[in-house]
């Protein structure tokens, strides 16, 4: 799992529309304060349009702001509109395959990492990250080791 720089660069952006409270801000003024070449924040801002978390208006005072509440969406959901499903692995993705599925010790590993991930990045709003509202937390499920088969999904003779 990678967090690819489009996705950073989409936090960077709708932190600064957090910050404006439902301000204006154009994509190039956006470009400009994250570093990004303009072309790329446009690519950026259309692909947050259509996962409807920013609404775009045309025109000489036009711009971007927030659709959502910053309250109500998490990181993974943002990580998720720009990238795609967060996948630790070929054989953890919806539908995934893998000729070893069956006896390979690993998968349950992976299986674990990724729920682990989503656990976390659902754990925190984009508003308390940049509101500093609190440190991200993760289930105590994952602590108890004897929880394990209940989020690590593994079709292995070992792991039953």
């Amino acid at each position: 799992m990678d967090i690819s720089r489009k996705t950073d660069y989409a936090l960077r952006i709708l932190s600064i529309l957090v910050e404006q409270e439902g301000g204006l801000l154009s994509v190039r003024t956006a470009a400009e304060q994250v570093d990004v070449p303009y072309s790329f924040a446009r690519s950026i801002q259309h692909g947050l349009v259509q996962a409807g978390i920013i609404e775009s208006l045309r025109g000489v005072h036009g711009g971007m702001r927030l659709k959502v509440d910053p309250v109500d969406i998490t990181i993974r959901q943002i990580v998720e509109a720009v990238q795609g499903p967060l996948i630790v692995n070929d054989c953890t993705a919806p539908g995934g395959t893998c000729a070893r599925m069956t006896d390979c010790c690993y998968h349950a590993i992976w299986s674990g990492a990724q729920a682990l991930l989503r656990n976390y990045l659902d754990s925190v709003t984009l508003d308390d990250v940049v509101n500093h509202r609190r440190n991200p937390a993760v289930d105590p499920v994952f602590v108890d080791r004897d929880a394990f088969p209940s989020y690590a999904e593994c079709s292995c003779s070992e792991c039953r």
